[in-house]
Parts: structure tokens; C-alpha cells; sequence
């Protein structure tokens, strides 16, 4: 009787590990598979900077950079950015600028048949004459293998700031959120190597 119940706890623990393993979103250890490779540009009109009840936005965001396969995570890198007609609360007008560039790292496929992600090695200097900071860290996202590219790093996140005078509206230490939809032209697919 005491073989029986554990044979049969065995092999519950195995199907239940069977069944979570088959439900679980794919990582490719192996690396991933880009098409096309090469330079992309990406768009975003909906960026929006969130710390507390304050929001700064951009009315346009335009990324460049370049996708590759690879046996790692990394896909990718955005080169060079340009944000236009960014304002926050109290009046504030800002420019922001990248500083260095920044990785695209696929993590996983998600249940829609895109990818997880993140944008990493990010820095990003806000100035402006009433507000300076600068917003360093990683930000998550998703993309859907049909050139939609969309942001959503949470407050308390991964972003931090520093090296801040901006009204209080941004402070050393803050961990705002950040959100962008971008279109990604062309698109390219990502999947598991």
C-alpha cells in the first residue's frame, strides 16, 4: 500500500512538473533567430515619463538602430534618438538626449506569439531651464513580431534617477515609470534559434 501511494505521488509530482513546464513561456538558450537583420527605425507618439502624480511627455520619438540573430540575448542596439516637443507640469519644456546606446534583449516568447524583453544599458539626460535629471536602467516590453514595439516599465522599477533639480518633479533616487508604443519599420520576427 505504502508503494503504491508513493508511485502514485511520483508520478503526480511528474505530470504537475510536465504540465508547468508546458505552460511556462519559452526561453531560447540557445539564442535567437532575427529576419530581416540590419537598421531599423522605430516611432513613438505616446511616450510618457511617470514619477508620482507628475508626467512628462514627448509628442515623438524616433529610435534608430540595428537587429541581428545571435547565441545570446542581446538582438540588437539602439544607436541614436531623438525626442521632439517634450514638456512637463509647471511649464516645463525639456530636452532629452541618449547618451551611449542601448541593448534590445529578447528574454522569452509570450501566449500572443511575440516576445519579452527589455531595453538595457539605458541613459538619458532630461534638461531643460527648469528641469534637469538623468534617467538611467532597463526598461521591459513586449514585441509582436509584426513591428510593434511597446514599453512598460513600472514605477519602482528598474529606471532610476539622478543627478536631479527639477522642481521636486523628479529627485534622486525616484524610480519612475516609463511607456511607449513604437512601430518598428521594417519589422522584423524574433524567435527562438
Amino acid at each position: 500500500m505504502r508503494k503504491l501511494m508513493r508511485n502514485a505521488l511520483v508520478t503526480g509530482a511528474t505530470a504537475a512538473a510536465a504540465v508547468a513546464l508546458a505552460g511556462a513561456p519559452a526561453s531560447a538558450d540557445a539564442g535567437w533567430t532575427v529576419s530581416p537583420a540590419g537598421p531599423f527605425t522605430a516611432v513613438s507618439t505616446n511616450s510618457v515619463l511617470t514619477n508620482g502624480s507628475a508626467s512628462l511627455r514627448c509628442s515623438r520619438v524616433t529610435a534608430s538602430g540595428s537587429v541581428a540573430s545571435s547565441t545570446g540575448n542581446t538582438v540588437g542596439s539602439i544607436t541614436s534618438s531623438t525626442w521632439t516637443s517634450c514638456t512637463g507640469p509647471f511649464g516645463i519644456v525639456f530636452n532629452v538626449r541618449q547618451v551611449g546606446s542601448w541593448t534590445i534583449n529578447a528574454l522569452s516568447t509570450n501566449a500572443s506569439g511575440g516576445i519579452n524583453g527589455t531595453i538595457g544599458n539605458i541613459t538619458a539626460t532630461i534638461s531643460g531651464s527648469l528641469c534637469t535629471a538623468t534617467v538611467t536602467g532597463t526598461a521591459r516590453g513586449t514585441y509582436n513580431n509584426a513591428g510593434t514595439l511597446t514599453i512598460s516599465e513600472p514605477a519602482g522599477g528598474n529606471l532610476v534617477v539622478s543627478n536631479a533639480s527639477c522642481l521636486g518633479v523628479l529627485n534622486n533616487g525616484d524610480r519612475p515609470s516609463f511607456s511607449a508604443t513604437f512601430t518598428v519599420t521594417p519589422a522584423f520576427t524574433v524567435t527562438p534559434a
